[in-house]
This record gives structure tokens, sequence and C-alpha cells, in this order.
């Protein structure tokens, strides 16, 4: 029986290539450095598994320094020796290891792992990922470009360039520019074209009379959905909200485990569920939020950390097997380099789409040579 032999930790610093700010924070500045914890995972057999966190503080209460120790630490002795396949039991014991409140316990953390163990075990099976959760051939996931800018004409120029570049789909930052949103809607929904799908993200940044004033302009303009305008921790609000107004709503900051999401659709709060592998903790919970939408009857947003080209394939590979076809908001290639990681990148990603290859696992594995060369610091393995 195949099990879990070896865990090896590297915390790395990617360059950062253009600012990403939202109404709770920022994700990096241009010429700054963007923190990613991968793992590998070794089975007693030799078969590699490879996972990735993106801690974000502002979106999480994780940094670099605490998903590496978490790891290491913590979660990387209480699974070792663990059947590879036991992927109910590798969330049982990371729970009793570091335990949950009113989130997931250190999500980004245990994703890291969670995805190493997935992309192990799917390899070892020689199947894609998608695949070996039970789906059919799809390999193909459109994707939704993320829209830095904060003013009309900024996003309509951004739309037109990531237009030619063979995006079809866009998202944008609400609750940013004072009064702004409908007209960058507007702008967004005009460069972008009838058959766009175009999302607005409030990030919490909303209060309950700006939420009720912003959602009808929004949908005036032409966005299809509004997510989290509320704080994640008021779904008092939540529910007022929902009464007095009729455009689409998604929470994200606001689920983050299956038990959180069913709360909302059962209370008829929502109309999408966004899945965000890496905030709910990895792919084996996010199955189960998933099982959520579909007894709903709730169709999928997908939804990432500014997350690397491996935590993307991933998600992809999540998404197609329960037939989530996108667009998928998965953006950190916008905003950082990791060109020296996967430098086959192109492969897999190009126009706007992302193309799942159909080598077994997740489909993609950093550069080990690379991953040291950008280490945090000394010994971080």
């Amino acid at each position: 029986m195949r099990r879990i032999e070896n865990i090896e930790v590297f915390p790395v610093l990617l360059p950062v290539i253009e600012t990403f700010q939202f109404a709770s924070g920022s994700a990096g500045a241009a010429g700054g450095k963007a923190p990613h914890v991968f793992v590998k995972v070794t089975d007693n057999e030799g078969e590699v598994g490879w996972g990735e966190g993106r801690p974000v503080p502002q979106w999480s209460y994780e940094t670099l320094e605490t998903v590496e120790t978490t790891i290491r630490d913590h979660l990387a002795p209480a699974i070792l020796g663990l059947p590879v396949a036991d992927r109910w039991g590798l969330h049982r014991r990371m729970q009793a290891t570091i335990g949950r409140g009113p989130s997931t316990g250190q999500p980004i953390a245990k994703a890291a792992l969670d995805l190493a163990v997935h992309d192990l075990c799917a390899r070892a099976a020689g199947m894609s990922l998608r695949t070996f959760l039970g789906g059919g051939e799809r390999a193909s996931v459109e994707l939704s470009f993320t829209l830095s800018g904060h003013d009309a004409e900024a996003v309509g120029e951004e739309v037109a360039a990531a237009w030619e570049a063979g995006f079809r789909h866009f998202n944008f930052k609400a609750a940013l520019a004072s009064g702004a949103d409908a007209e960058i809607g507007s702008a967004v929904r005009e460069a972008a074209g009838p058959e766009a799908f175009v999302w607005a993200d409030a990030n919490q940044g909303y209060g309950l009379h700006q939420a009720r004033e912003a959602a009808p302009r929004l949908a005036a303009a032409g966005v299809d959905v509004l997510e989290q305008p509320l704080p994640a921790d008021r779904m008092h609000l939540m529910r007022q909200l929902r009464k007095s107004v009729r455009m689409p709503l998604a929470v994200d900051e606001s689920s983050v485990g299956p038990a959180d999401f069913f709360a909302h659709a059962a209370e008829g709060l929502v109309d999408y569920l966004v899945v965000k592998v890496t905030r709910s903790g990895g792919v084996w919970p996010t199955l189960a939020q998933i099982s959520v939408a579909e007894a709903a009857g709730l169709p999928l947003l997908v939804s990432g950390l500014t997350d690397g080209l491996l935590t993307k394939l991933a998600v992809c590979q999540v998404a197609v097997a329960f037939g989530c076809m996108g667009p998928a908001a998965l953006n950190g290639s916008q905003f950082t380099d990791e060109s020296a990681l996967f430098p086959s990148k192109a492969e897999v990603e190009s126009g706007g789409t992302v193309h799942l290859p159909d080598t077994p696992g997740i489909g993609v594995r950093p550069d080990e040579e690379a991953l040291r060369d950008h280490l945090a610091h000394e010994g971080g393995r």
C-alpha cells in the first residue's frame, strides 16, 4: 500500500509585475515580491505529488512564515505514514492537528498539502486529476481577466488589450472608486460585448446602504453578478440585502467551507457558489461544497487567491470534472512572474484559456532547482 513517506516545504518569493488593489487590501505592488509555498509529497514507492499555497494576509490570516511552519512542524508530522488514497483521513488528521473555528483553520497550508496528495493519488493511478475525480474528457477552461483599473476609461483600455490577447470574460474590483462602480461596469460591458460574463467583486467593501444603491446600478450597467458585497461575518445584512435587490449575488469570504455555503444556499441568499480551492482548504472540502451547490441547484463560479500555475491547473481540473466550463478568475499570472518555475507554461495556458493536459496528476510541476533559487530564506526546505 502506498503511504506518505516524506514531505518537503519550499517557501518562495516571486516577482510582482503589476499592482493588484482591492477593497480589503492588496495582493502586491509592482516591483515587490509575492509569497508562495510549494509542497512536495513523496510516497514509499518514490512517486511524487506537488501542491502550492499563496498566502495573502488581507484575504486570510496566513503568511509565508505561518504556512511554512504549520506544514513543516504540525501538519506534515501528523500525516506521515498515512495511506496516500485516504483523503478523508488526510483531512481528519489535519483538522485534529489544527482545528477549525469560524474558518477552516490554516486553510492555505492545508490546501497546499491537499493538492500535493491529490496530485500524487492521480499520478499513482495513471490518471489526470479530472479523470481521477470522475470527470469526463473536457480539457479546457476559459479564463476571466481581472481588471486593475479604477475608472471607466482605464478599464475600457484594459478590456481592449485583454480581448486582443484572447480573453472574452472580465471581472473587476468594486467598492474602490467612490460612485464609479456602475460607470466601470458599463464600460466593461460596452468594451467586452454582450456575450462576455462580467462580474463585480466588492471584497466586503460595501456597507448595507451602499450595496443597496450599487446593486441595481451594476445590474443596469450589464454586470452579471455581484460578489461579496458585505463584510463576511454579517449574514444578517445579507438577508436584508437579498430582500431589497434582485441582482444575482455570490459570497466568497463568507463561505470557507461546506457548512457556510449550505447556510447561505438554504436561505436563498446566493445565486452562485464561488469555488476557491485554496480558501476552502483543498480539493476534498471543495468537493463537499460543490455537492451542496448541486443539491441547491446553483451554478459555479471559479476564483482564486492570485495563485500560481500549479493551483490554477488543479482548480481547473476540479471545475471541468463537475461540468464547469468557466469563466475562471484565476489571475495569478497577471500579477506575478512565475516563468522561472514553469518555463513551459505557454503549453497549458494561452489566449485566455487553460488547456489541461492528459498527463497524470494536476498536469504541471515546478522546476525544483528554480524553487531553490527563489527560496525566501536559507534552509527553506
